[in-house]
Parts: structure tokens; sequence; C-alpha cells
């Protein structure tokens, strides 16, 4: 497997991220970072990172944020992502959107947790993705961290990729719902709380399949500053047109850290995680983390397959310190021979 991001030239100074203190009476308006990589699938990899934040709308306890991602390679590839995040109507209305545009070249693996890390072929494809919850809490106690609401979940794809002619281009448009208990002591970085959230969403048009995701969190505070994180997700997909990208397994940032997307996906997934996190001195910040990962065609078969895991540890860059919004760098050993290495904004989970 090649080195998924070897060098992280920039994450470079705090001046960049426009950072105020949390003291000062003026509200942060923006951070900006840019943001310089190397791998050997990307060549050089550019771009930058620009977060917008809101003072809480009227009747509101949160800041609303909008994030903008844009990247660009040497091997002409370019990305770009919008994710708003408002919190509306006095927090009865959250609205975690997401909006991404792709020309980028990926790598096919065989399918299934037995597979190896050498890929059987290479594709492009451009997308745009969207991704659109709208969770609500009306009529729902004050004391019930509850959450729920319909969600609307899309793409449209060109893709070229000549071995399997049955991988095809075309649109899925996605819609289904979420459930979810929120009780986290604060969303960038939570430190005591729980998180679990049920999603079932049915896609139709070009494609006819149903995804399912289970997502449980909890944290707690242990000694000197250090709390601890644990997490746990199932995924599948399921049906009988299930596009090249929606098999479910490691997504290389979040889930399972520093290996390509596309790696070992099947129809479910189980991931199991674990990170200690400590905030150190000026805006940095540390942590220590363990995954593990298994994927196959149907429950039972997957304890029969090979158990994937990862350990490494990272860094974090206070973007906000108010709103603890760090940027973060991960360095992983995959499987005890592998190396990898992310950045992405905020926690893995």
């Amino acid at each position: 497997m090649s080195f998924v991001r070897a060098i992280i030239v920039c994450l470079v100074l705090a001046y960049f991220a426009h950072a105020q203190d949390s003291s000062q009476e003026h509200f942060q308006r923006f951070s900006a970072l840019p943001v310089l990589a190397y791998s050997e699938d990307t060549e050089l990899e550019y771009g930058g990172i620009l977060v917008l934040f809101f003072k809480p709308f009227e009747g509101s306890s949160h800041v609303s944020t909008i994030d903008f991602v844009a990247l660009g390679t040497t091997r002409k590839q370019y990305g770009g992502r919008v994710s708003p995040n408002f919190w509306l109507l006095k927090d009865q209305l959250h609205i975690p959107a997401k909006f991404e545009l792709y020309k980028w070249n990926y790598s096919l693996f065989e399918r299934g947790s037995r597979g190896s890390f050498d890929p059987v072929d290479e594709y492009e494809i451009t997308q745009f993705h969207w991704n659109v919850p709208f969770e609500l809490s009306f009529g729902i106690p004050k004391w019930l961290p509850l959450r729920y609401g319909p969600v609307v979940d899309g793409e449209t794809r060109e893709i070229d990729l000549e071995r399997t002619p049955e991988t095809k281009d075309g649109t899925m448009l996605g819609g289904g719902y979420i459930i979810a208990l929120d009780e986290r002591d604060n969303i960038n970085w939570p430190t005591q709380g729980y998180y679990a959230a049920f999603e079932e969403l049915f896609y139709g048009v070009d494609f006819d399949f149903h995804t399912e995701t289970l997502d449980m969190r909890f944290y707690t505070p242990l000694f000197w500053r250090t709390s601890l994180a644990l997490g746990f997700v199932f995924k599948q997909s399921a049906g009988d047109n299930i596009p090249l990208g929606r098999l479910v397994g490691p997504d290389g940032t979040d889930r399972f850290r520093g290996v390509e997307s596309g790696l070992w996906n099947d129809n479910q997934a189980m991931i199991w995680q674990m990170e200690f996190r400590r905030p150190l001195f000026w805006r940095l910040g540390g942590v220590i983390f363990g995954e593990a990962l298994q994927t196959g065609p149907y429950f039972s078969e997957m304890f029969r397959r090979q158990l994937h895991y990862s350990v490494g540890f990272g860094g974090r860059l206070a973007l906000n310190r108010s709103e603890k919004l760090h940027a973060r760098g991960d360095i992983s050993l995959i499987d005890g021979k592998h190396l990898g290495l992310t950045i992405d904004l905020r926690e893995a989970f």
C-alpha cells in the first residue's frame, strides 16, 4: 500500500488561523489554514480550509458554522467541500449538511477484509454528493436529549472503470430518517457524555439499494485533563444494485484512519475505536488511539474474516479556542506494518 499522506508540510503558524483568545470580548468570525501535503497517489496536494462562525441565533446556545475545504493535486485532481452546520429555532432544528464536488482518481481493491493492500485497478470519478439531515427536537422534553427527523442524500456521478463494465454512471437519490441521543458536553471536542444514532436511507433513480448505520460513542474524563473516547459503528448496504463507493468499510479519515477509502469494503462493517485526548499547551493538543475493523458480506461471516487493527497518535491545533475546534493530523500503524497519515478538520468521532 502506498503511504496515504506521506509528508504534511503545512498546518503551520497560528496567525493563519486568525485565532483569538476566548478571554477577548470580540467574537471570532473565521479561521483559515493552508494545507500542503504529499502522497504517492496524489503527488503534491495543496489547498486550504476556511471556517466561518456565526453568533448563536436568537434563543440558541450553539454557534453555527460553515466549513469550506478546497484541494488540488499536481496530478490534476480537484475537489471541494462545503459543510454548513446550523442550529435554528432555539436549537430545536439542527442541520449538519455536507456538499462535495470531486474529480479524483481512486484505487479499486479486492472486496472484503481478506483483500490485500494492493489495488487491482484504478478509476477516475467525477461526482457531486449532498447529505442534508434535519434533526428536530419539537415535542421532546428538555431533560431528554433526543433528536429525530428526515435525511436527504444523493449523488450524481461519472465513472471511468473499464474492467468492470457493470459499473455505471448515474444518479442516486435517497431519503430516510435519523434518530439520535446526544448528551456530549461539546460537539467539536467532547470530554464527557454520549452520542447514539440510528440512520436508515433508501435510494432510487439509477440505483436501488438502502443503507443502515448504528453509531455509538461514549466520553469520560480521566486524570490530568485527559479524557477517554470510545466509539462503535455498524454499517450495512443491502440491495441488488449497490454502486461502487456505497459498499461500507473504512473511510480513512474518521472511521479507521490512515487507509485509502474503498479498502476492505463489503456489505457490512463494524468498527471499534478508542482514543485518549489531552490538551497540551498554547493551542496544541494530542491524542493516542487504537482502532479495529471487521467487514463481510453478512453478519455471521464477518467473524470468520480477518480482523484489521490500527494504533497511532496525533496532534491538534486549535483554530477556535472557545468552540474547541481543531485541525488534526494523525499517524497510524495499520496491521503492524503499514503507515498512514491523515489530516482533517474536527475530531474523528
